[in-house]
């Protein structure tokens, strides 16, 4: 059981990648225009810190603008690059960590700015690894620590560390940090648990129970889709014999007839190709294969039922109708036409009959 299909699951990636660089993108932007929009507010209320309005513009709007300016397009060349896609994901992540840790040295005076180091952290969550997420977290954990005790921006403003109220502050700043951690793997570890549960469902859903084989729901979503790319061939297969097995033997020797033509599918059509059509009926389904393949296919299928001697004195074998899927046919047509090849192969017992369009 595959518990989630890794294709679609790497789109839902690439799709948060994108919003996530694009909320790194916004932050950097907001704070850009919060930055000037308190210039000019201190600057009517007080006048500039020190009187110095360049000094103020340099290391509270040019310096940060220019760092979260290069931090954000490292994460959009990234993001369109041709790296894997957990490396350019997990780059993303550390541009946004990095934004949210110069915005918090920046910024001495608020305290609540490791709030933003938190976002960072729970932001990866979407991305459901454990490794991305430990490692962004890692930084804002290292990276908090580092800015606090060597960064000192603005050396007029109260230092985080000056006095034990504040270190106190600090401490729990951090202890926040790392529960924001703790709670982003288990919620990882949650939402994984989730969709193996759900997938098992389908799985379920989608199996026949006897046999394990893919049931008629899962055949009507594959012809589905076989007729919508016009191209492919259904199998219909039909056990000669297994009514007297049945009768004979009992329907518990009748499950194990089944159970060992299911398997015997499996290893010559492949678990995603073979379904049970209903009692003692299969079918295959195969995309552009060559036609000579599938008889060959059905060919070894039918001489491995023959070969079964664990029934005797009863005997088993197969019937077998190719139809092939032509542009604009639906499912029912396809259905159909390798059920009429059945029939004719059922007439003559044991035997591999190909559809064919009668001449009108």
């Amino acid at each position: 059981m595959h518990p989630v299909n890794g294709q679609q699951w790497n789109t839902v990636n690439e799709k948060w990648m994108r919003l996530h660089w694009w909320m790194t993108a916004s932050l950097a932007l907001a704070a850009a225009l919060l930055e000037i929009i308190m210039a000019f507010a201190l600057n009517r209320i007080e006048g500039f810190v020190n009187s110095d309005p360049s000094r103020y513009m340099v290391k509270y709007l040019l310096i940060p603008v220019a760092l979260n300016g290069l931090l954000v397009l490292a994460g959009m060349l990234a993001a369109r690059s041709r790296l894997k896609g957990q490396v350019r994901q997990l780059i993303v992540s550390l541009c946004m960590a990095g934004v949210c840790l110069v915005l918090y040295g920046v910024h001495s005076l608020f305290q609540a700015l490791i709030l933003l180091p938190v976002v960072a952290i729970m932001l990866t969550v979407s991305y459901g690894s454990y490794g991305l997420t430990s490692i962004t977290a890692a930084v804002c954990l290292l990276g908090v620590p580092v800015v606090d005790l060597v960064v000192v921006w603005d050396s007029t403003q109260q230092h985080r560390l000056e006095n034990v109220e504040n270190r106190i502050n600090w401490l729990l700043g951090l202890v926040m940090l790392l529960g924001c951690c703790l709670l982003s793997l288990a919620s990882i570890y949650y939402e994984r648990e989730r969709i193996r549960q759900a997938a098992r469902r389908e799985w379920e859903l989608r199996r026949d129970s006897l046999t394990g084989l893919l049931n008629r729901m899962a055949l009507d979503d594959r012809l589905g889709q076989l007729c919508a790319g016009g191209q492919g061939v259904v199998v219909m297969m039909d056990l000669d014999g297994f009514k007297q097995l049945n009768d004979t033997l009992g329907h518990l020797q009748g499950d194990a007839c089944l159970q060992m033509v299911a398997g015997i599918l499996r290893s010559y059509a492949g678990e995603d190709a073979a379904f049970r059509y209903g009692g003692d009926e299969f079918c295959m389904v195969f995309h552009a294969p060559e036609p000579g393949q599938i008889l060959q296919t059905c060919e070894r299928i039918r001489k491995s039922l023959e070969g079964i001697r664990l029934f005797s004195p009863c005997r088993v074998g197969a019937s077998f109708g190719l139809a092939e899927c032509r542009p604009g046919m639906t499912p029912e047509q396809l259905l159909k036409n390798a059920d009429s090849a059945l029939y004719q192969a059922k007439e003559e017992r044991g035997c591999i009959r190909r559809w064919e369009q009668k001449a009108t």
